[in-house]
């Protein structure tokens, strides 16, 4: 994309957050279009992130019985935490980064090293001892066997699923919202509780030369590559 392609696209979205149409944008206007945006992203998201326990759901049932057995629960276990054990010394790749950061929800996934951390890691110790992996199974199995039956029904593993699911959204949902007031501090450079056009221009137009590694003026497919590749697991959303 050339500059003036994106800059259009700014001005477009700057009059879309510009509720009033004064010409400029306060802190309210600047939250409510971004949680407007964030929003799609997670319905989005938490379609796709259901499917996928759907899909779990079927491949945790090995015999095709139509629950899930502590059995095969376990079984499962056993696999994740070997993937685990494997993978503790190795390095998140560039995809595996830019994966997780294109997910507003950020669930934690037993695939990653960060996700079982973040799941199985009891103490904050920076592992996930055999202990603490098993007693954190062990409670989410009797956790989400509601009916105490000693086994998972498709509907007892969503029903957990969700309820973790939407906790997640909205302790994420919450902090990137006021993370966008954070932003509009920054972004209102003569504070005067307004983001002018020429504030809002400025902004955009640093992130354009940031984002354009070759500095030819057009933003590519190769300059996007190259950013995914060198941004650091932890690297936060921009959204200004």
């Amino acid at each position: 994309m050339p500059f003036a392609g994106f800059e259009a696209f700014r001005r477009a979205r700057y009059a879309e957050t510009d509720e009033n149409g004064d010409g400029t944008v306060d802190v309210e206007e600047y939250a409510n279009e971004y949680a407007g945006r964030l929003d799609r992203e997670i319905e989005t998201a938490r379609r796709g992130h259901i499917s996928q326990a759907h899909t779990r759901i079927k491949a945790l049932d090995t015999d095709g019985d139509g629950v899930i057995s502590r059995a095969e629960y376990d079984a499962s276990g056993e696999r994740a935490y070997a993937h685990y054990l494997k993978s503790a010394d190795a390095a998140e790749t560039p995809a595996s980064r830019a994966g997780s950061l294109r997910d507003p929800i950020g669930m934690p996934t037993t695939h990653s090293r960060a996700g079982m951390l973040a799941m199985y890691d009891a103490d904050g110790d920076g592992t996930v001892s055999r202990a603490e992996f098993d007693r954190a199974r062990a409670e989410a199995f009797a956790r989400t066997d509601r009916n105490g039956d000693g086994r998972l029904s498709g509907e007892e593993y969503l029903a957990e699923y969700e309820d973790r699911l939407d906790r997640q959204i909205a302790s994420r949902r919450d902090g990137a919202v006021e993370q966008a007031r954070v932003r509009f501090g920054a972004l209102d450079t003569d504070k005067d509780g307004r983001v002018s056009w020429d504030e809002y221009a400025a902004s955009g137009k640093r992130i354009f030369e940031r984002a354009d590694l070759d500095g030819n003026g057009t933003v590519d497919a190769a300059d996007v590559a190259k950013a995914a590749a060198a941004r650091p697991a932890h690297a936060a959303r921009s959204a200004d």
